[in-house]
């Protein structure tokens, strides 16, 4: 009766592995649309402004250069 038992364990664990479910949502994604980082107040849709504070901003995350301190 013993292996009786695990011969329907086993069947049982085999047929629930076979069990693959859908992985298709069905519908399209309903989040917010993105918006650009030079959209909000401060830039004010100014692209060349926002990239000229992001060039400067970066200009002092140099490893090699020197800092802001000693110029």
């Amino acid at each position: 009766m013993d292996r009786m038992r695990w011969a329907v364990v086993i069947a049982a664990l085999g047929l629930a592995a076979c069990n693959e479910l859908p992985q298709e949502t069905g519908k399209p994604y309903a989040g917010k649309t993105d918006t650009k980082p030079y959209a909000d107040d401060q830039w004010k849709g100014d692209k060349a402004r926002y990239e000229k504070a992001l060039a400067d901003r970066t200009k002092y995350q140099d490893d090699y250069s020197q800092s802001r301190a000693y110029k």
